[in-house]
């Protein structure tokens, strides 16, 4: 049984296409009108303060409860870094628990902004691209 997900898009992965309808209308149904409205709002605040440029976005990293703090997250945050130091692009991510921050920042992460999304803080951190050593340019 998997321990922990990571889901993350490449340079240019950002944003995400739309659902198809038929898979809006399944989710706003499953959810409920008012979770769909509420997503909608996080996304959009979300969008208006995420980088244009190419970059890599972790959208989700999340370790199953029992195996929290045994270096699960750890790991495949470090594993998809190292594709991302070898492509040279920057990164980004969003987390709304301050306890992650740290976490993040020993990962090269620093917050870039702090917002608030329907009153829950916000952190938006950057990771700036890392140069290889050897590289040239």
């Amino acid at each position: 049984m998997p321990q922990g997900v990571l889901v993350a898009t490449g340079p240019f992965g950002w944003p995400l296409p739309a659902p198809s309808l038929g898979a809006a209308l399944r989710r706003a149904l499953g959810q409920g009108p008012r979770v769909a409205w509420r997503w909608g709002v996080v996304f959009a605040a979300l969008a208006r303060v995420h980088p244009q440029g190419p970059h890599w976005y972790l959208a989700t990293l999340g370790v199953d409860p029992e195996a929290q703090a045994r270096g699960v997250g750890a790991a495949l945050l470090a594993r998809w870094l190292a594709g991302v130091d070898a492509d040279g692009v920057p990164a980004w991510l969003e987390t709304d628990r301050e306890r992650n921050v740290g976490f993040y920042r020993r990962h090269g992460f620093e917050v870039a902004l702090q917002t608030s999304v329907l009153a829950t803080p916000v952190w938006c951190m950057a990771r700036p691209a890392i140069r290889r050593t050897g590289d040239r340019g």
